[in-house]
């Protein structure tokens, strides 16, 4: 059973669950799916960086969800959505999982100051 992870509090049980149960009442058999990420905020002009290989003819949730986890572990300040298209009839749909969050993104690229104490005791 898939609990509240406080390491990546992005990736909690209630995303996992949507993402779990929207491949198992939709996205099965002929839907090709990706996970992808990026650094940027912006969703005007965002360029998106696939992970891993796509995912065809899926039976079970469970291969993405690991897909996911990965992502989000090595790209801890990046968002993250599932890209899933149908060749017949043409279909896509994106679906974010987690979005990158504007203050640890700042925090990130902040220089550290260090401060010399030059007083005598």
């Amino acid at each position: 059973m898939l609990t509240h992870n406080r390491l990546y509090p992005h990736l909690s049980h209630q995303v996992i669950t949507d993402v779990t149960q929207l491949i198992d009442n939709h996205l099965k058999d002929d839907w090709i799916i990706r996970i992808e990420y990026t650094e940027e905020v912006e969703y005007l002009n965002t360029s998106w960086r696939q992970w891993g290989k796509a995912f065809f003819k899926i039976k079970a949730p469970a291969e993405i969800i690991d897909s996911i986890f990965a992502c989000h572990i090595n790209n801890q300040l990046c968002s993250i959505r599932l890209q899933a298209e149908k060749i017949n009839p043409v279909s896509k749909l994106y679906y974010s999982v987690c979005q990158v969050c504007h203050a640890s993104k700042a925090l990130q690229h902040t220089p550290i100051k260090l401060v010399k104490n030059d007083v005598d005791y």
